[in-house]
Parts: structure tokens; C-alpha cells; sequence
């Protein structure tokens, strides 16, 4: 029993130690292994052992360097991943749509497919059978030593299990409860996990902490989408925060004001009753507070407000401000449970954030205990779409990565 121990105990240094040294390669680019035992506190023999059979198995590539090392003797090579190790699939459902992003193992994009319709009305089958076929679509036109697909993340408009298995609610679909992990996997022959789309994106820092402004380091910190809806995603203590039984931050959803505008979801009084794009454009059209729009509102007509309140002092303005004390009002509540963080925004309505940022300032400054927060730093970043397919395809080269540290990518690999 004790050489059993033992031997499950060296298994599990040796894993640590070439997830660590992934880890690196992940965040360097490109290093070498005197700077990868610098860097992850491994001797460099360890180091360049680790290098050499990451090599062997194909996850790491080496090539020489430019010019002549600044030491003597023979230059040291350049280690970096190898996206030819493996593929993954990032995928999207959405309000206008179904959409795949494959990867290569360094994260570098292949190819996409999208199914640009209506997909209120799609069932579980329906919608498995689209991102199975988008995904085939999509390594269709890729060379046939492309590896296939061997994670698949789906982010998703609306509430999530804790087990990645289901959808449990989306503003996108009139079905809930949809269990489409397994069919996805089932046609495709990759392994699935479905996610929030607003809880997934802080996944795409997990490499880049320097995105969207602010250089996040390993802190804590928050992504907050203000668009279609509003949603949160978490970073707390290293890890993308769910919950025990959902995808859980449900930022939006938040009550703000008791009774008060109509939600999306069907609630009153959420803080995206006030916040969403189609709430901002309510205020600002002098619309009924009851009345939620069908469609989705463009990002063209979210400009045209924006440029009207930056103009003149009416009810655009006043819409955007009070969007902004809504969001300002749910931070500050947020600081009181788990202390001040910075934030990312993103989204059609986080292109004003010139118009949103002193209000939702003023109300972390009135909500919050001794106004604490208020001076958080905000980062933003542009491209909402490009940000979850980073972010799905990060958490699935996370996923494989814990894999091959322990076992190595030989029962990953399916070429195509």
C-alpha cells in the first residue's frame, strides 16, 4: 500500500509539473527552457526534461533562434505549442444564431461556420444537429492531418447547469431545460461542455490578462456584458466563478427597483429592466415600461441614442443614466458581498460607456458601504463575439491541457 501511495504521489508531482510548465509556454508565447525553470520554479534539468518529452509527444515545438545566443557555446532553441497538437471548437447560440470557431492547440483560429436565423423555436435535436453540422462545415475546408475537434465549448444567451450538460433558460429559445451535451457529442464525436456566455468570458484573460486596458495579473476581477441583456462573469481566486447548481451570475437579474419596468425574463425591476439595450431604448422612446421588445435592437440604433444624448440634455441622456445607476446600484451591492474588483465591460451599450461610466459610479458611490468601489478601474473591450469565442476556446485548451499534463495527447489525437 505504501509503494502504491508513493507511486500516485510522484504520478501527481509529475502532472503538476508539466501543467505548470504548459502554463507558461500558454502565457510566454514563446520561451526557452533556462527561462521556463526561471519562470515556474523548476530546476532546469526538470525543466528541460519536462521540454524534451512535451516535445516527443507533440504538444511543444522547437525551432532555432535568429542569430547566435548571447551566451557561448550553442544557441538555445525556442520552445512553443504546438497547434498542431490538437483542435477545439468554440460555439455560440444566440439571439441571431447559431456559430463554430475551430482553434488550433495554440489558440490560433482555423476556420467558422454560421447558420444566421431565427432559433426561437429550435428543440434540443434541432439545435445539436445545426452546431454538429456548422462544426463539419468549418474543418471541411482545413487539411486532412487537422486533427478533429476533441473539446467543443457552447456559449450560451441564458442560464446554465452547474454540470456544462444543459440549458436551463434562454431569452434566445422558448424551450427550457434542453439536455444537448450529449447529442452534440453523440453526432460529433467530441467532447462537449455548454456554458453562459457572459460566466465563460472571463476565460479569456485567462492567458491575456493585459486584455481590455487593465493588466488584471492573477487578481481578482469581472467581465460585465451590457447589450441584448446584461451579465457578469466572475474571476475569484484563479478560477472562473459557478455555481453549485448554475451557471449562477445572473447579474442582470438583480432586482433594482421592487415592481418596477419589465424584464426580459418575465420579472420586474432587474437591474437589465433599466440597463439592456432594449431598456435604454425604452426610456428613450418614452415607451411603455411593459412593453419588451420582439426583436433584437442593432447596434446601429443603439449609436443614433448614444449620439443623441452625447448632443443635448433629453430623454437619451436621462436613459443612459439611469442605465448607469442601475449597473452602479448592483456593483455596489456586488462590493458589499465580495469587496471591490475591477471590471471589463463589453457590448453594444459599453460603447457609451462615456455616458454610462459617472452614473454607474454615482450609484456604486450611494449603494455600496462608505461608497467603497467607486474608483475601481474600468477596462473595455470592443468586439463582444470575438471575446466569447476567446473566451470558449481558452476553456477548452484549459481542459486539454489538464489532460495531457496527466496523461499526454495519444487517445486525444483523431486526424481527420
Amino acid at each position: 500500500m505504501k509503494g502504491l501511495f508513493a507511486k500516485t504521489d510522484a504520478e501527481a508531482v509529475r502532472a503538476h509539473n508539466r501543467r505548470v510548465v504548459i502554463d507558461h509556454l500558454r502565457r510566454a508565447d514563446s520561451s526557452t527552457r533556462r527561462a521556463t525553470a526561471q519562470a515556474t520554479g523548476l530546476s532546469v534539468s526538470s525543466a528541460s526534461a519536462i521540454a524534451t518529452d512535451l516535445i516527443r509527444s507533440g504538444i511543444f515545438e522547437e525551432v532555432e533562434e535568429d542569430g547566435r545566443s548571447a551566451r557561448r557555446g550553442r544557441p538555445e532553441k525556442t520552445l512553443r505549442v504546438a497547434g498542431s497538437a490538437a483542435t477545439v471548437a468554440a460555439a455560440k447560440l444566440a439571439v441571431g444564431g447559431l456559430f463554430v470557431q475551430l482553434a488550433d492547440y495554440a489558440g490560433r483560429p482555423l476556420a467558422t461556420a454560421a447558420a444566421e436565423r431565427p432559433v426561437a423555436d429550435l428543440d434540443a435535436s434541432e439545435i445539436a444537429s445545426i452546431l454538429a453540422s456548422l462544426t463539419e462545415e468549418a474543418a471541411s475546408g482545413l487539411s486532412g492531418e487537422t486533427p478533429k475537434p476533441s473539446r467543443m465549448v457552447v456559449a450560451v444567451q441564458g442560464m446554465t447547469d452547474a454540470g456544462h450538460r444543459r440549458i436551463l433558460w434562454s431569452p434566445a429559445l422558448k424551450r427550457r431545460d434542453l439536455d444537448i451535451a450529449g447529442m452534440i457529442q453523440a453526432l460529433t464525436g467530441t467532447e462537449v461542455e455548454i456554458c453562459n456566455d457572459c460566466s465563460l468570458m472571463p476565460e479569456a484573460f485567462r492567458w491575456r490578462p493585459d486584455r481590455g486596458g487593465l493588466d488584471l495579473g492573477t487578481g481578482d476581477f469581472a467581465t460585465l456584458f451590457i447589450g441584448f441583456g446584461v451579465g457578469m462573469g466572475l474571476r475569484l481566486g484563479g478560477q472562473t466563478f459557478g455555481g453549485p447548481l448554475s451557471s449562477a451570475v445572473e447579474f442582470g437579474h438583480l432586482n433594482h427597483r421592487p415592481d418596477g419596468a419589465l424584464c426580459r425574463c418575465g420579472n420586474r425591476g432587474c437591474v437589465e429592466a433599466y440597463a439592456g439595450d432594449y431598456a435604454i431604448q425604452r426610456r428613450a422612446l418614452g415607451g411603455p415600461v411593459d412593453a419588451v421588445p420582439a426583436r433584437r435592437v442593432t447596434d446601429a440604433e443603439m449609436r443614433v441614442l448614444a449620439g443623441a444624448a452625447r448632443e443635448r440634455d433629453g430623454p437619451e441622456r436621462d436613459a443612459f443614466a439611469q442605465a448607469g445607476l442601475a449597473i452602479g446600484y448592483g456593483l455596489g451591492r456586488l462590493f458589499t458581498l465580495i469587496d471591490p474588483l475591477p471590471i471589463v465591460f463589453t457590448g453594444s451599450g459599453a460603447h457609451a460607456m462615456d455616458l454610462l461610466e459617472p452614473a454607474i459610479r454615482r450609484g456604486i458611490t450611494q449603494s455600496a458601504v462608505a461608497g467603497q468601489g467607486a474608483a475601481v478601474p474600468f477596462g473595455h473591450v470592443a468586439d463582444v463575439d470575438a471575446l466569447v469565442f476567446e473566451a470558449g476556446t481558452a476553456h477548452a485548451l484549459a481542459s486539454l491541457d489538464e489532460s495531457f499534463a496527466r496523461e499526454g495527447p495519444a487517445d486525444e489525437r483523431q486526424v481527420a
